[in-house]
């Protein structure tokens, strides 16, 4: 049943783009494992404006992009805690055809007691929010991904809308991280501002079911358990800073990260479109068994 709504699915946005690659689709009801590569700026004033992207209003004390490399089907290493990698089903810009971007955005950095008393100020953050799109092959290069493009508006809107971007679901960053702080989203093992260090951060997300993509269903598995609730995705990043290309005057500094993402999709239900292709297909197959 769904291979044949997995099928449907494809068929709906092949013939809403027959030239361009259909976005990838999730399998359903599986531990998946994703890792992607970023470049992001931070400011522990919290001044960041980014350029070009309307949805992120306001200021933020980070922000950045990312690209996908692998998507692979993944093994529970620990029921609802952690997942890990297994066989790819999407490389870019190999298995799979297309590429996948995203934007992260509205951080805002916290001077935290726990991370005072640990000797690395601005370890913690709360809000944040990341969107994911689909483009074509070749829409994003590995010269970019090392550091050759500018945080400007033209690099957003690659990442973004840009180049025939499909929107495939929005993730709001999400407590449970930090067992003892409810507002703390994101939690680092030492200060990323900090001019050539590197480090790891981790953090939880939930799918925005308001703002609805073609991955918004099966990114909403609430597999993962914490002090405060079930979440859908889980990552961690492992970054190093100084990214001359990204850095700015006013103590703003540029960053690198190679991430693992980890999520254990939904079992996943037809759309009402895919139902009537579905349907379509039983009545012309009955009338052709009748003819015969």
């Amino acid at each position: 049943m769904m291979k044949r709504i997995a099928l449907g699915a494809l068929a709906l946005v092949w013939c809403a783009g027959a030239a361009e690659a259909a976005p990838l689709v999730l399998p359903s009801g599986s531990p998946v494992y994703a890792q992607y590569n970023n470049l992001e700026q931070l400011n522990t004033l919290n001044n960041l404006v980014v350029p070009g992207y309307a949805p992120a209003v306001g200021t933020q004390g980070d922000w950045g992009v990312l690209n996908i490399s692998t998507v692979q089907l993944g093994g529970i290493v620990s029921p609802h805690v952690d997942i890990g990698g297994g066989t790819p089903f999407f490389t870019d810009p190999g298995v799979g055809g297309g590429q996948i971007s995203a934007i992260f955005y509205g951080f805002q950095l916290l001077n935290t007691p726990s991370c005072i008393a640990a000797g690395t100020p601005f370890c913690e953050a709360t809000g944040g929010t990341l969107d994911l799109y689909w483009h074509n092959s070749g829409t994003i290069d590995g010269t970019c991904l090392a550091g050759g493009c500018l945080p400007d508006a033209t690099t957003v809107s690659n990442f973004t809308t840009g180049n025939g971007g499909i929107f495939l679901a929005r993730l709001d960053f999400a407590s449970g991280i930090d067992p003892a702080n409810p507002l703390v989203t994101q939690k680092s093992n030492i200060d990323p501002s900090t001019p050539g260090g590197s480090g790891r951060s981790d953090g939880y997300m939930n799918v925005d079911t308001t703002d609805p993509g073609l991955w918004t269903a099966a990114l909403n598995g609430d597999w993962f358990n914490t002090a405060f609730g079930t979440r859908d995705l889980r990552f961690s990043s492992f970054f190093n800073v100084d990214v001359a290309s990204w850095s700015a005057p006013g103590g703003t500094v540029g960053i690198r990260s190679n991430d693992p993402v980890r999520v254990f999709t939904a079992t996943t239900v037809p759309e009402p479109a895919t139902l009537t292709l579905l349907g379509l297909g039983l009545v012309a197959a009955a009338r052709r068994r009748k003819k015969a």
